[in-house]
């Protein structure tokens, strides 16, 4: 184990609940993977991941940094490997579910160290979305820590890996210069990510410019908390509509797109909101405004939709490393949590 502060026996579902000392903790070890190796620390241990939305690069990293570092892993995909699971607490269980997460939540606790869950929510409504509730129900219930592998709010392991990989091509971050950039999506795509990005932004001091159209804001709750948060690192939050505006001066353009909370539960207006700035993204014009700024995306990239190819496959594009060093960032969290 490694001296400094420790987050041991801690759920991994928002980097708000983590200071950034604790951020750059888990860094340090993860780039000392990356260079001296890791061994096998977790042979006899154990992770129970449990999927209710698709994934890649989540899934595969996860998998892959537990059983690198000698664990065991089960995947599991709600809808077609459990029970349908009841949430609601207190529930007369007369419907279709046919396990209440509470028993699911134990039991996976009996034999596995981590339970992981990715769960982006489809009530509808926003303010029951938000409330994460199924990432929420197995954090009550679990007696062994939960990981999000992304959820409504958030996309914490996610959000740290790109910490390491700012880290490793910047250097410092403290007065680093990102713009988070809303691009057209065809879809409606989750706010995990964006809220994810400026977390971690906020919290390593960070200057940090948010563009997206009108219509498209962070969540309410969301925008305090980093407002909050970058005022106490020493960092700055800014929100501007201009893309042009956005990027200039900035050491790095972030890529990713988000639906309308304001439409959440109204799909047709929310498209029709959307399609009104089909022509937002990232081009190899807008990048050489930069100060040759990096470009970053969580992936997946909607080639010539989101941002060209022009930009995905420049030299300054760092999302392949982003996706590597979601391995390198998950092997250092499961030590840290995992007290080995």
């Amino acid at each position: 184990m490694r001296d400094g502060p420790s987050i041991t026996g801690r759920d991994v579902v928002t980097l708000d609940t983590f200071s950034a000392e604790e951020i750059r903790a888990v860094i340090e070890r993860a780039r000392a993977h990356k260079t001296v190796g890791h061994g096998s620390p977790l042979r006899g241990r154990s992770l129970a991941m449990v999927f209710f939305d698709p994934s890649l690069r989540t899934r595969a990293s996860f998998a892959i940094a537990f059983s690198s570092l000698g664990g065991t892993v089960i995947d599991m995909v709600a809808g077609r490997d459990l029970w349908a699971l009841e949430m609601q607490e207190g529930a007369v269980m007369d419907d279709l579910a046919d396990e209440h997460v509470q028993d699911a939540a134990r039991v996976l606790s009996e034999y596995a160290d981590i339970i992981a869950i990715r769960a982006l929510g489809k009530e509808g409504d926003w303010a029951r979305d938000r409330r994460d509730r199924v990432i929420v129900s197995f954090q009550k219930h679990a007696t062994v820590p939960i990981f999000n592998m992304e959820s409504v709010l958030d996309h914490p392991c996610q959000a740290w890996g790109d910490a390491l990989t700012l880290e490793e091509e910047l250097g410092d971050l403290p007065g680093r210069k990102l713009t988070l950039a809303w691009a057209y999506h065809p879809k409606a795509r989750p706010l995990a990510v964006p809220h994810g990005i400026s977390m971690m932004a906020c919290k390593l001091g960070m200057d940090l410019t948010i563009s997206h159209p009108d219509g498209f804001p962070l969540d309410a709750r969301v925008q305090q908390s980093l407002e909050h948060t970058a005022a106490t690192s020493g960092g700055s939050l800014r929100s501007v509509s201009s893309l042009e505006e956005a990027v200039d001066g900035a050491d790095v353009v972030y890529a990713a797109s988000w639906g309308s909370i304001d439409r959440h539960g109204s799909p047709e207006k929310e498209r029709s909101m959307r399609e009104q700035h089909r022509e937002r993204r990232i081009t190899a014009a807008l990048m050489a405004s930069t100060n040759g700024a990096r470009f970053m995306h969580a992936m997946p990239i909607r080639r010539n939709v989101e941002v060209d190819d022009a930009v995905v496959d420049a030299p300054g594009s760092l999302v392949v490393r982003q996706a590597g060093n979601r391995l390198h960032i998950q092997r250092a969290l499961f030590q840290e949590v995992l007290g080995v």
